[in-house]
């Protein structure tokens, strides 16, 4: 049996989780001004460095801003946040999507591998097909596995059929975009494979490949828009 390092977080990330829990929670609104850097790291007992290299990691994050000679200020995050952002909200909320998130990201789920799905039937071949129901085989022989299937070996499936779609399309900007919100797609696959269950899921990966196998482009975008929206509907 291979186990895992066990890799103890740094004083920084103890630092930044905890001041994005005071954010996140509405304890210190935007646009409030936080402690100075060497207060922070009076009051919390750490070194300033710790501190500093914390405020700068959330300051890329867009939890906060800081101004010359003014001070540190609370942000809104969902307006200068980005993907690490996201991620960071997830792991706040113990890996759980509100429906408002689950919304937000459905649809732009759907704008861009509805857009890699366009492109990639345009283009694919004998081999690419070969290769999707290569992934749809192992789902189904993981999703068979009893007592109960692993959902998180599951998703990992899922998610990489839909990868190698937006890999294979030709667009080199897209798969980018996929990869970075890899973690927040995963917490996506395995609430809805829990969902609609590993047979039902896997049924709908065979019909997205017949409409790719049968070169019905507008079939498989329409397909995502309405999975999503029935995945939302349920939350």
């Amino acid at each position: 049996m291979k186990f895992q390092k066990i890799v103890a977080p740094t004083i920084t990330e103890l630092f930044e989780r905890q001041m994005q829990g005071v954010i996140l929670s509405g304890q210190v609104p935007p646009g409030e001004k936080l402690p100075t850097e060497a207060e922070l790291a009076e009051s919390m007992n750490i070194s300033k460095s710790a501190v500093h290299a914390g405020i700068k990691n959330l300051e890329r994050m867009g939890f906060v801003r800081i101004v010359p000679r003014h001070g540190i200020y609370v942000c809104d995050w969902a307006e200068f946040g980005n993907v690490d952002t996201l991620i960071s909200v997830l792991k706040y909320q113990g890996g759980k999507l509100d429906k408002g998130t689950a919304a937000s990201l459905l649809e732009t789920r759907t704008a861009v591998e509805g857009l890699a799905a366009r492109l990639f039937i345009s283009r694919c071949t004998n081999a690419d097909i070969l290769a999707l129901r290569s992934i749809i085989n192992d789902f189904r022989a993981e999703a068979q596995v009893k007592p109960r299937a692993d959902v998180d070996k599951l998703a990992e499936l899922a998610c990489s059929f839909h990868r190698y779609i937006c890999v294979k399309s030709g667009n080199n900007v897209i798969p980018l975009i996929v990869n970075g919100f890899h973690d927040v797609n995963m917490a996506l696959w395995t609430l809805w494979i829990r969902q609609v269950g590993p047979r039902a899921a896997g049924d709908v990966l065979d019909e997205l490949l017949y409409y790719i196998t049968t070169g019905n482009s507008d079939g498989a975008v329409g397909f995502y828009g309405e999975n999503a929206n029935e995945f939302l509907s349920k939350i």
